[in-house]
């Protein structure tokens, strides 16, 4: 719940000033509208393409090492990218160069998250009894995205509410989602070592079945 819920709030937050800046860097509604449709149309085909990739990335890497790779990912690609916004945007240079890494950050973020983090989800059901599948899986991915996406849309009203828009706040939004992804991974890497425990206790007693 608690990865899901890091999950959500984390794209929520970079999703909110990467709109916000190609609205900028767009201002006619058509010319956004298709940069949009385009960026959707990339997401999809890197997300068929890498999808293949991350199944067998995870069997080489373990659920561990595959759980933790969306949020470092999502790290290391947001540094340029928010340090871009950082320094300002009141050039048509400068507002161009933070639409391009936006655009990256976003770009390979929603692919990791899709090819690697998904499948790592659906995989920590695996040890679990039948029962324990059902009743977890609903109530997880239920009440993990809508708190996660409700939570972002919640912080968005406040910070624009204090500081007029959501780029003025971006400092604040960069703390909150190194917060944020620090969480996710000391999650993921607890889960991680709870799913290896529970693997071993399954293959220990499947040896001892006669």
């Amino acid at each position: 719940l608690q990865m899901l819920n890091c999950s959500g709030l984390s794209i929520n937050f970079t999703d909110i000033i990467f709109k916000s800046i190609v609205k900028r860097q767009y201002p006619d509604p058509l010319d956004y509208q298709r940069f949009m449709g385009n960026f959707s149309s990339v997401v999809g085909l890197s997300t068929c393409i890498v999808i293949f990739l991350g199944v067998h990335a995870i069997r080489i890497l373990g659920w561990r090492m595959g759980a933790l790779a969306t949020p470092v990912v999502m790290a290391i690609l947001a540094f340029p990218y928010f340090s871009s916004i950082l320094v300002g945007l009141d050039s048509p240079t400068s507002l161009r160069i933070a639409v391009i890494f936006g655009t990256i950050q976003a770009l390979l973020s929603k692919t990791t998250k899709y090819a690697l983090f998904d499948p790592t989800t659906q995989m920590a059901y695996i040890p679990l009894d039948e029962e324990s599948k059902v009743k977890g899986k609903a109530a997880i991915e239920v009440l993990g995205s809508r708190i996660g996406k409700s939570g972002g849309s919640l912080i968005q009203q406040g910070l624009v509410l204090v500081f007029g828009n959501i780029i003025n706040a971006a400092p604040v939004l960069v703390v909150l989602y190194y917060s944020v992804l620090t969480w996710w991974a000391y999650s993921a890497n607890r889960l991680g070592s709870l799913f290896l425990a529970k693997t071993a206790m399954q293959e220990e007693k499947k040896e001892h079945k006669p």
